[in-house]
């Protein structure tokens, strides 16, 4: 059967030789179409059994976020509300000048209400309108008191235990204003911004000025002017706020390359201010011009430098790197000089004369000196914070002499540890050395010049030496928003000048570093502590409640009395 079937295809073959030339159309193939699946039924639910009560254990993340205030309301209020207790007690001992202070010669407690609020809208009258209106309060009386020994009986009014600014009852505006931005038809005009009223200007120098500002802020360049008169931010009575209203005006211009598409990382500043003289006021004239240059090579790397004038003369002049390495540590080094013809507190604040007391502002009249200061910190195991802190302090050759500027060198940490999201535990110290002038063979008494008080007061001999902080705080919370709890304890031992030091002691002994006969009662040592206790807690979604209790240790500089304590209660709601 082989054979036979290849001899027949050898014939075939021979009779039709091979031959390439297509002679019909291929077949076409064409694929099965696929079978549409058929869906299978659903099955039926089950019937619902109730779910057993359960009490959840944690609240929503919608609910703790939908605590916080949208920023997009037409209208946004917050009201804080205060009430205050400061006391101490006598000792029996004598203060400084070895006399028995009586409980009448000044309140041993007092008790006063405080608050602050403000109110603000945007586009409620006219979609390009906001407006922002400010204002703080307090309600105290002071106390009166008279001598027994009086027999006119007259009562006089006395300090308080804790002096600060709540001396009288008062209502005072802290800012407000209106502004429009956006207002104009040429939408190329959009980053014009007007505002007018109390507000805060931010030029060589933050001011607070009754007056109107404009400003164009676009992302390539940014321009302002302002002008108007002082706030008198440091007093509250009305014969003072009525002295000093000094003119403001000014102008600022910034241009940032790095808006441009190649951006360029350099950014330069001028801030242009000047003071005007008014009436009686204690403010001089003058002229204060600021420049700044910004330099950012990379986005973790920043160098910053500015130079500020008064009356075209240099008066302070600095220079700040910062660095960011790996997101998580961070490092800030500042370099600057002060000129002898700086300010002292801020340009509202200056005056002719070097000595002039200005209330608790007085800081003495201004030196040329260098500061530098460097700063580090860092997250470790994303549950531990450190914070590291250097800084040193030098008179420039030719610089006056006074307490105020000594040369120093300090040293500060914190480190923080957290325990399971809730508890934090934190740790902090801080240590200071002082290069006084004081000999130890001489001694101020604590007893005032009537003819010239200001003079012995800023004697080089006068300060401390050196001191040395320790701090610690135990933080517990529930989450942002909801409930925290916090205590701190503090320490400080401060080494005076010798000239403080006590030669004689209550024991009878006699110091040996103090080689003067004199007791002045001042010890060269001082020791004093403290601590607080506060309580953070929100209500709902608009309420919050703070307390804190303040108490401090004796002091040896104030032996008449046993220390102080503070209790502070405040509500505040927004909407």
């Amino acid at each position: 059967m082989k054979a036979l079937a290849l001899l027949c295809f050898a014939s075939v073959a021979s009779a039709n030789p091979v031959s390439l030339r297509l002679t019909h159309e291929p077949v076409q193939l064409h694929m099965r179409p696929r079978m549409a699946q058929i869906a299978k039924p659903e099955p039926k639910p089950s019937p619902i059994v109730p779910a057993p009560d359960i009490t959840a254990t944690a609240p929503a993340a919608d609910s703790v976020l939908g605590q916080v205030r949208d920023l997009r309301q037409p209208i946004s209020v917050r009201l804080n509300l205060g009430y205050v207790v400061d006391g101490t007690a006598l000792t029996d001992k004598t203060n400084l000048n070895q006399r028995m202070v009586q409980p009448w010669e000044f309140a041993l407690l007092r008790a006063y209400a405080l608050g602050e609020g403000y109110f603000s809208s945007r586009g409620v009258v006219f979609p390009s309108l906001s407006t922002y209106f400010a204002a703080r309060f307090q309600i105290t009386t002071p106390t009166r008191s008279y001598d027994p020994s009086d027999p006119n009986q007259t009562q006089v009014t006395v300090p308080p235990p804790i002096a600060n600014w709540f001396d009288r009852s008062g209502f005072e505006p802290h800012a407000y204003w209106a502004e429009v931005q956006d207002f104009l038809p040429d939408k190329r005009l959009a980053p014009v911004r007007l505002r007018a009223g109390d507000i805060y200007v931010y030029g060589p120098w933050v001011m607070h000025m009754y007056g109107a500002i404009g400003a164009w802020e676009g992302k390539l360049f940014r321009a302002t002017a302002y002008g108007g008169s002082r706030v008198p931010d440091y007093t509250l009575a009305p014969t003072d706020a009525s002295k000093n209203r000094a003119g403001i005006y000014g102008s600022s211009a910034r241009v940032d390359l790095t808006a441009l598409k190649n951006p360029i990382p350099f950014a330069a500043e001028l801030q242009l201010m000047r003071f005007t003289s008014v009436g009686s006021g204690d403010q001089d004239a003058a002229g204060h011009a600021m420049v700044q240059l910004d330099w950012r090579p990379r986005k973790d790397i920043a160098l910053i430098a500015r130079a500020r004038q008064i009356e075209g003369a240099l008066a302070n002049e600095a220079v700040q790197l910062r660095v960011r390495y790996r997101q998580v540590t961070n490092f800030v080094f500042d370099l600057v000089q002060h000129e002898a013809n700086d300010w002292r507190w801020d340009p509202s604040v200056g005056s002719n004369d070097p000595l002039a007391a200005k209330r608790w502002l007085d800081l003495g009249p201004s030196v040329p000196r260098l500061l530098f200061s460097a700063r580090a910190g860092t997250l470790i195991k994303e549950n531990v914070d450190l914070f590291v802190r250097g800084a040193a302090a030098h008179e420039l050759e030719g610089a006056q002499q006074t307490t105020w500027n000594a040369n120093y060198f300090e040293l500060g940490s914190a480190l923080e540890v957290r325990l399971r999201r809730t508890v934090a535990l934190g740790l902090n110290e801080l240590w200071r050395q002082t290069s006084r002038g004081a000999t130890p063979d001489k001694q101020i008494p604590d007893i005032p010049n009537q003819i010239d008080p200001l003079i012995p007061q800023s004697s080089t001999e006068l300060g401390e030496r050196s001191f040395t902080e320790l701090g610690a705080t135990l933080r517990l919370s529930l989450g942002a928003r909801r409930f925290s709890f916090l205590v701190e304890i503090y320490g400080r031992r401060t080494r005076y000048a010798l000239n403080y030091c006590n030669a004689l002691h209550e024991d009878g002994t006699v110091d040996p570093n103090c080689m003067s006969d004199v007791d002045t009662g001042i010890t060269s040592f001082d020791y004093r502590g403290g601590g607080r206790a506060t309580l953070d807690a929100y209500i709902g979604k608009n309420l919050r409640i703070f307390a804190s209790y303040d108490v401090s240790s004796r002091l040896d500089i104030a032996r008449e009395i046993s220390g102080f304590k503070s209790l502070r209660l405040m509500l505040e709601g927004v909407y």
